[in-house]
């Protein structure tokens, strides 16, 4: 597996994660709790509007009048703090997932 193939299966599971938050109970819970204490204000609204809205990279850019790199370094930074996080407290969700 090359450096490709595992940014792409770090996205779609950052993304599975992200979409965690929309659900409803204990475990979604969890995951805004996360997403509050790992993230930035700003890192929160952006991931938020990138992969639960699924707004575009530009859309945000342009509707905030930032630029399309400003949005890109931010969402990468929060990803990777959501990456850091699902490392060292990520077997806590897949516990709770198979519950």
């Amino acid at each position: 597996m090359n450096s490709s193939d595992n940014k792409k299966l770090e996205y779609e599971a950052l993304q599975e994660f992200i979409k965690l938050v929309e659900l409803d109970g204990n475990l979604g819970s969890r995951v805004r709790v996360a997403m509050n204490e790992e993230l930035t204000d700003r890192q929160r609204e952006f991931v938020s509007l990138y992969y639960l809205e699924q707004m575009s990279m530009t859309e945000i850019a342009h509707n905030l009048g930032l630029s399309p790199s400003t949005v890109s370094r931010t969402l990468k930074r929060g990803r990777v703090r959501l990456r850091k996080y699902l490392k060292y407290n990520g077997r806590y969700f897949v516990d709770a997932l198979s519950e």
